[in-house]
């Protein structure tokens, strides 16, 4: 197995940072590490091994849907968030994984602005922000 999802999916390779928020039968959720973006940023990766929406299952795509729109409405919630952002672009980790980043007002970038800049957050904040995300989706 040479995925890096598959492998952290499989126990061999460290967990994320705060542990996974949400899992069900299909899909896995985690905050991105502190290190690539705003307090919040979560990715979303399938279970199963593939690559893009093309290949995802009818379960597939009706479970992701809802679990979005859970995963948004807690988001705007826990972060203030005024828009949410979802990025695909699968070139790194040739895995399905979907990064969801929150924009709060206090952010003056937008659109593809906001997406070029180099944003971090406190990783105690990060995890802080998962338990409590966990707590509302479980």
């Amino acid at each position: 197995m040479e995925c890096y999802l598959c492998k952290t999916h499989a126990g061999e390779l460290s967990a994320p940072l705060g542990g996974y928020i949400y899992e069900d039968a299909r899909w896995k959720v985690c905050h991105a590490p502190a290190e690539k973006g705003p307090l919040g940023t979560l990715l979303v990766e399938s279970r199963r091994h593939f690559l893009d929406f093309a290949e995802m299952l009818p379960d597939e795509a009706s479970g992701y849907g809802t679990l979005l729109k859970r995963l948004y409405t807690e988001l705007r919630v826990l972060t203030g968030a005024e828009r949410i952002y979802q990025v695909v672009l699968l070139e790194g980790v040739q895995h399905f994984h979907v990064w969801i980043l929150p924009r709060t007002k206090e952010i003056p970038e937008r659109g593809l602005a906001f997406l070029q800049k180099d944003f971090t957050c406190e990783e105690r904040s990060a995890q802080k922000l998962a338990t409590a995300l966990r707590m509302v989706l479980n």
